[in-house]
């Protein structure tokens, strides 16, 4: 292999199979060098700026690579490419792939991506994942702020903290770097912030964000994953506190909750918690997301303090807790 070749393997290898022409011509390949690697099929052009070795498989990493290497100037994965990259769910990598910039006072159209400019990207929050250079999780959420529904950011953000792909301390401290400068989506991520404090606990499920979302609906903030205790021991954990209260609410499952076992266990725990003086609020997992209207009304009126279908004030006895439960 001549030293042409070796060059261009060089650079493929470390970058998914695709090299631009800055970096060819930047170690000393004229354009008429390079312009005969593809004449020959050693390399084929996948937009003016982007070539790809010939044979080297395609896949998602390339095409998120080829989209950074044909943006103007150094990229860096962003938005909704940043987030699929990171393995946030509900984002893929797809063409045009999303990189940012910094701002250089005009824009460019490519063909491989979509590039977004902004002004003093803060350096800390730029690294690289897998070979890609990408923005931090932290920065990928003020910027997703910017420019997608604030429902799907605030999902985005809770799934990141679950991941535990950033902490609410990095996301509230870049957001006192960020709101001076004016950037879209600093208002949705003031908002996202205030709702998480420092201390704050991201959901583990979808099931636990979607239980949120409704209760958030009829105005009754819950809290997480608390602790109980009867006052002489630790009873468990149970899956919602409401705020301002000691109601609490369990989401219950087909796949863990339905077995004689598990009603046996459900039951002794239920009744422990109830002895404790705190009411108990059951609901289960399917009519989360098939009925939610139903679960709305459940919610509003445990809190407003009206007995509701689901609400276990004593144990059940063992014979009747397929019934309690409508099961």
């Amino acid at each position: 292999m001549n030293e042409t070749r070796k060059l261009i393997v060089d650079f493929t290898e470390k970058q998914h199979g695709v090299v631009n022409r800055r970096q060819l011509n930047d170690c000393g390949l004229s354009t008429r060098a390079v312009r005969h690697q593809v004449d020959s099929g050693f390399i084929e052009p996948l937009s003016p700026q982007v070539l790809r070795l010939a044979g080297s498989p395609v896949t998602e990493a390339q095409q998120a690579m080829a989209g950074v290497l044909d943006a103007p100037s150094t990229a860096y994965l962003s938005h909704r490419s940043a987030a699929a990259w990171w393995g946030l769910p509900g984002f893929k990598v797809r063409q045009p792939i999303q990189v940012v910039i910094p701002w250089q006072g005009t824009t460019r159209r490519t063909r491989l991506a979509h590039v977004h400019y902004h002004r003093a990207l803060p350096a800390e929050h730029l690294m690289t994942l897998r070979g890609i250079p990408l923005v931090s999780p932290a920065l990928l959420i003020f910027l997703l702020a910017g420019s997608e529904n604030p429902g799907r950011t605030e999902r985005a953000l809770d799934n990141a903290l679950s991941m535990r792909l950033l902490t609410t301390q990095t996301f509230h401290e870049l957001l006192g770097q960020l709101r001076a400068q004016g950037r879209n989506g600093i208002t949705v991520a003031r908002r996202l912030a205030a709702d998480r404090p420092i201390d704050y606990v991201a959901p583990q499920s979808g099931l636990e964000a979607r239980v949120e979302r409704l209760a958030r609906d009829v105005d009754v903030e819950l809290r997480r994953q608390v602790d109980v205790g009867d006052g002489d021991s630790w009873i468990g954990r149970v899956d919602f506190e409401i705020v301002g209260s000691s109601d609490v609410i369990e989401v219950l499952s087909e796949r863990y909750h339905s077995s004689h076992l598990d009603k046996l266990a459900d039951s002794e725990r239920f009744a422990r918690i109830s002895v404790s003086g705190r009411r108990i609020l059951t609901i289960w997992d399917h009519d989360v997301w098939s009925d939610p209207e139903t679960v709305r009304l459940q919610i509003h009126a445990f809190w407003r303090g009206g007995s509701t279908a689901g609400e276990q004030n004593s144990a059940p006895k063992q014979e009747e807790w397929g019934d309690e439960l409508g099961g």
